[in-house]
């Protein structure tokens, strides 16, 4: 039986990606610290501003996921990575032969990466990963670097 690994991005529980959460901690910091400095070093207005932003966030997130929907499926062989992208009613496929990747890099931070292979006249693409929980990239490095060596 032929090994296989597959996943799917996001999951049905998903709200936020981790880049997506750092960035929108810095920005409500800015509006905690721009909102404390002009309301006069107002603890409470600033943190109520604070709280709005973050509240209108979160409510504009769910609204385009909701409207947007995006799905992708890996699925992972010995011999080729499969990745389906489906948004709304459109879907692409990609298939990456494993002969065919160059290099790959993943970020354990903000789970995601790519990789880099060969195409047609010797052109690399670049086919971009994405990582629900960091077992799941460490399952997709470990498989991909035991069936790498077999080249």
């Amino acid at each position: 039986m032929a090994a296989k690994f597959t996943w799917k991005f996001p999951q049905k529980d998903f709200l936020v990606m981790r880049i997506e959460t750092v960035f929108v901690s810095i920005l409500a910091v800015l509006v905690f610290i721009v909102s404390f400095y002009q309301f006069g070093s107002s603890f409470l207005i600033a943190l109520l501003f604070t709280l709005i932003f973050l509240c209108l966030y979160v409510l504009f997130s769910y609204v385009v996921q909701r409207i947007r929907t995006v799905e992708e499926k890996y699925n992972l062989t010995e011999k080729h990575l499969e990745v389906v992208r489906k948004k709304r009613s459109k879907t692409k496929k990609e298939k990456v032969h494993l002969k065919d990747v160059v290099h790959h890099k993943l970020d354990r931070l903000f789970l995601g990466g790519y990789l880099l292979a060969k195409s047609g006249n010797e052109h690399l693409h670049k086919h971009l990963l994405f990582f629900n929980t960091k077992e799941e990239l460490e399952k997709f490095e470990s498989f991909l670097k035991k069936h790498l060596r077999k080249k």
